[in-house]
């Protein structure tokens, strides 16, 4: 692949993810509309069909990331494989800032996604089975 083909790809790719945390946003929204409306005062099978709709759809979504982290992977063994580049860009994922203690911004990025959709995930899972409402 050329360097532009990368960057072209790389773009791309930066995008879908954008796409991927925009509809899971777009869904844990949905859900908590659902929840405060109806979901709240449903009977425990109906709360669970709804939450298991939820978790489906957020394990596609999660899914869908690691394949784009796989193709972003790729993207990335292929800039390394240039001998030169126009843009005198080193590494796309590699830039390391002292700050960050040793991790590259792409992991921490990485990380900060996880530990926040699943944070977002166990308070859902808590609202929808755990915790008592007040009466209206």
């Amino acid at each position: 692949m050329s360097e532009a083909e990368i960057l072209v790809a790389w773009g791309g790719l930066t995008g879908l993810v954008i796409s991927v945390v925009s509809v899971s946003f777009g869904m844990i929204s949905a859900y908590i509309v659902g929840l405060w409306l109806f979901i709240r005062q449903a009977p425990i099978a109906l709360r669970t069909i709804a939450f298991l709709l939820l978790s489906c759809g957020l394990a596609f979504m999660g899914v869908l990331a690691l394949g784009l982290h796989v193709l972003f992977l790729g993207t990335d063994r292929a800039w390394n494989n240039l001998e030169k580049t126009e843009t005198n860009i080193q590494v796309f994922f590699g830039e390391r800032p002292d700050y960050l203690l040793g991790l590259s911004v792409y992991e921490v990025g990485a990380a900060l996604g996880v530990v926040a959709f699943g944070a977002i995930y166990l308070a859902l899972a808590y609202v929808t089975f755990l915790y008592r409402w007040p009466q209206d």
